[in-house]
Order: structure tokens, then sequence, then C-alpha cells
């Protein structure tokens, strides 16, 4: 598994390039195109709550990302973190876009897994208004930032490609958005996170993650 690790801005990010997994992705695949509900984030019904033999194996992933990132902020933890996650589908298979927004109100930690996405070349140093289609961008959140610098130090925003097996984990304060693109077929797994708050939103799934006591 390939790991990456962003200060960005100044703000943490981590994107997780798991092994391939044609079972769990086409699972998903088929739940995405068989159950439009899963893909609506006001339902109230987490993913994660489901009984799918997907579920299980989704989570684990999701586990790994967050206990990893939590792991580098975090390095001294001993005690669990409280964890309370919900979990929805983005699929189009048409032209589509995000615009840009956050999710501070109901998480902490935003975490996005792609399931399917076309596999196209990674280009980090194009202009701001040059971009893919599809992309995740991450926007600098310091009110003086300078548009369209080519440093990751100086920059304005960061991009992130979407590649199947690919995870990413940033703070939900921070903004982000995605690119428009002409029309493929997309599968993002969306999972909001609270860390120790004990909300207990309505469809949050509730659960202990222990952290990492040994480094590799």
């Amino acid at each position: 598994m390939k790991t990456q690790s962003f200060d960005l801005f100044p703000v943490h990010v981590k994107v997780f390039d798991f092994e391939d997994d044609p079972e769990l992705n086409g699972a998903l695949l088929r739940a995405a195109q068989s159950d439009p509900e899963l893909s609506k984030s006001t339902t109230g019904k987490s993913v994660l709550q489901r009984t799918d033999a997907w579920v299980e194996r989704l989570r684990a992933r999701f586990d790994v990302a967050l206990r990893g990132y939590l792991t580098d902020v975090h390095p001294d933890r001993r005690d669990p973190f409280d964890i309370e996650a919900y979990a929805f589908f983005n699929y189009t298979t048409g032209s589509s876009f995000t615009p840009v927004h956050d999710h501070l109100v109901e998480a902490d930690l935003v975490a996005i897994y792609y399931a399917l996405a076309p596999v196209r070349e990674e280009q980090h140093d194009t202009s701001y208004y040059a971009m893919d289609e599809g992309l995740l961008v991450l926007h600098d959140p310091r009110a003086d930032a300078r548009v369209d610098r080519r440093n990751l130090s100086t920059r304005d925003h960061f991009r992130i490609h979407p590649r199947a097996n690919r995870l990413v984990v940033h703070p939900a304060s921070l903004r982000h958005s995605v690119t428009p693109s002409l029309g493929f077929e997309r599968l993002a797994v969306t999972c909001t996170v609270t860390v120790d708050r004990k909300d207990l939103f309505d469809g949050y799934v509730r659960y202990a993650l222990p952290p990492r006591l040994e480094r590799p």
C-alpha cells in the first residue's frame, strides 16, 4: 500500500493508495447502480449501517486511513478514539461537478474512497485555470492566499486525482470542490467523521478505534 502525507497551507492531508480489490469495488459499484438512495447524503442512513458483505471490507479501509491520520496528529494517544461516522455514495455516469464547500458543522474529518475512476496521468504543476475533469481540489483556507502559485508551500490549492483504491483524509473544515466532468462513470464513498465529540448525530455509526501503538 502506498501512503502519501501532505502538510498543506499548512493543513495535514493524507492519501492512501490501497492494493486493488476488484471484489470490493465491484460490489460497491453494483450497489450504487441498483440503489440510487445510497447516493443521497440526507437520508439519515449511513452506508456503514447496512448488512451487506462489502460493508465490513469498506469500513476496514476507512479504519486503516483514519488510524493513520489520527496517529500522525495525535502521536502520543493511547486511549481509543471515539469515532462517529456517516458514509454515503457519490455515483455519477454523466456530467457533474461539486462547488466549493466544507463539512465543518457535521464532522471533524472527511474520508473519501474511490471505488471507480478513469485512469489518467496526474499533473500537479499546471495552471489553476487548466485542470483535468473530476479532480478533488483542496482550497487554501488562508484569506490572503495568492492565486495560481506553482509551489506546494505557496499555491492556493492542491489537486488530488481520483483513482480506484485511493482514499483521501482531510480536515472537515478544509474547503474543497470537484472540477466539472463532461461525463464518465465514477464512484466515490464519502465518510464524514467526528472524533471524541459524543454527539451521536442521527444515522452516524459510533465505535472505538484503537490507536496504532507501534510504528512500522
